[in-house]
């Protein structure tokens, strides 16, 4: 599969994308067949318009876009060298999102995400382990968004749940899910700690293709054969830039400014990725239907600085909870609705998103079970700004509380908890100037936040030694690199009821 970012044009994204998409169909003898086929998608995109009511008769779709492991650093408009065309448009038509924050790791952000509440609370700490799942009592986006009539996609990686079907999305309120189960795979051949993690419906494939384009055609082939009465949701979980770090199918040629090794390989997979959501645009466009969808963008967690990630000048990054773990790219755009060229200085925090997409597509937030999140639709479309609220947000060793514009963070060693820190993040968004001693009533007050919180038994997996890191001791990363299959099918394993752990 091949991907041509769009052209660009000032205030415009323009639909001149082509692409060969590999598309897999089952046979009679559910074996898999590859054929291609080409498209070429949408025409101009219109500049967006004013704050509005949607004219449909039907509630707006919402399309949620999660990269992996993207850093604050790694988007064209927060002054990278990597090229994002795409999110560079959407962020000037759209709302941009300054301080959009997550959790330092997948799981946690994926289960916040889906259940509006805070995961410390579930043990979601870390990566899930595969015999760990959400509890199963939780009500997820899905099962709300059905409830107003929506059809319900997800493709790409779930990383909540595998060693029981009762974890998977179909089980959890997806009428579909194309991906895989677990916290990471092969680009090309879709093994992930030795298991084959590649499926439709629960089943494993063996299909031919980079996952961002089999992803990518995934999405286009969900639009284009949607239940055109019915809104549809699509939960769009993209496993780039996540390592392992390997070459993608096609140079872009639009990053040679990036440096040669790690950083120039992530920025490739980033750019492809970008590719892959203007696709995702042109065929809203294209299908008529752009204007009826949000849609939101979103980092799962701070990149990884020893993987060819930025954070920009923010300190940290992914598995910590300083602002470059958890403080991430983000952007809203509803053309023809909601007013763009905006920046959105409030923060929001990933459970915000549940509550705050019910109320924009005008079902009930409050209806969200036992919600931390609140709606914050009124500050993204600038009617209103939000009221603050104290954020939790915890990884393996880190746990931090910001109660704005004043930030604790806590490292904990093996269960000893060290030394807070706190700073104002306003004053001081890289986190260089502790001011603990000098505030020790705020320092005792956000203490107390942490206290206050019950222990809860992780839900964590075993840390590995991933060999997907493909690195050769004095030779560096080799991005050509492949694992291969050293154990049964993932999915087929949890049917079986054989299972073994894997981290992220």
């Amino acid at each position: 599969m091949k991907i041509r970012v769009g052209v660009i044009l000032a205030g415009t994204i323009v639909g001149t994308m082509a692409m060969t998409l590999v598309a897999c169909t089952e046979t009679a003898n559910e074996e898999q067949t590859v054929q291609e086929q080409t498209l070429v998608l949408g025409e101009g995109v219109s500049d967006v318009g004013l704050v509005s009511e949607s004219s449909a008769d039907q509630y707006p779709n919402v399309v949620f876009i999660l990269l992996d492991d993207m850093g604050f650093g790694d988007v064209g408009y927060n002054g990278s060298e990597i090229a994002t065309p795409v999110l560079d448009q959407m962020a000037a038509d759209g709302v941009r999102l300054d301080r959009n924050y997550v959790y330092p790791i997948c799981s946690p952000t994926r289960a916040a995400l889906l259940t509006g509440q805070n995961p410390l609370y579930h043990g979601v700490d870390a990566p899930m382990a595969v015999d760990k799942s959400l509890p199963l009592g939780l009500k997820l986006m899905p099962e709300y968004f059905k409830e107003l009539g929506y059809q319900t996609f997800i493709a790409g990686k779930w990383h909540l749940g595998m060693a029981n079907t009762d974890f998977w999305p179909i089980s959890r309120g997806f009428d579909s899910h194309y991906g895989f189960l677990g916290g990471w795979t092969d680009f090309y051949t879709h093994v992930g700690a030795g298991g084959l993690d590649w499926q439709r419906q629960g089943k494993s494939l063996r299909e031919e293709g980079h996952t961002t384009d089999l992803l990518t055609a995934e999405a286009l082939r969900v639009i284009e054969s949607r239940q055109e009465d019915k809104p549809f949701f699509l939960y769009m979980a993209y496993n780039a830039p996540h390592t392992p770090l390997q070459t993608v199918p096609t140079i872009s040629g639009l990053n040679e400014a990036a440096e040669a090794g790690d950083r120039y390989a992530y920025a490739e997979m980033v750019t492809h990725a970008d590719a892959g959501i203007g696709a995702i645009i042109e065929a809203l466009e294209a299908e008529g239907i752009l204007e009826e969808t949000i849609i939101v963008f979103s980092s799962d967690n701070g990149g990884s600085l020893v993987h060819g990630a930025s954070n920009g000048s923010l300190n940290g990054g992914k598995g910590n909870t300083y602002e470059g773990g958890i403080r991430v790219p983000g952007i809203v755009w509803w053309p023809g609705h909601v007013e763009g060229g905006r920046v959105m200085e409030q923060s929001i925090i990933v459970y915000d998103w549940l509550p705050t997409l019910l109320d924009a597509v005008g079902g009930d937030a409050s209806v969200v079970d036992d919600a931390h999140g609140q709606s914050m639709w009124a500050a993204i479309t600038g009617n209103e700004p939000s009221e603050s609220q104290v954020m939790v947000f915890g990884a393996r060793d880190h746990r931090a509380v910001i109660d704005w514009p004043w930030k604790l963070v806590r490292l904990e060693n093996g269960g000893v908890r060290e030394e807070a820190q706190l700073f104002n993040i306003v004053d001081d968004p890289n986190e260089q100037n502790d001011l603990a001693t000098e505030n020790l009533e705020k320092m005792s007050e956000l203490l107390a936040v942490l206290t206050a919180m019950q222990d809860v038994e992780s839900r964590r997996a075993a840390p590995t030694n991933r060999p997907g890191n493909f690195y050769v001791e004095g030779e560096g990363r080799d991005f050509e690199a492949r694992l291969e299959e050293s154990r049964e099918p993932w999915a087929e394993a949890a049917i079986r009821g054989s299972q073994s752990d894997v981290s992220d």
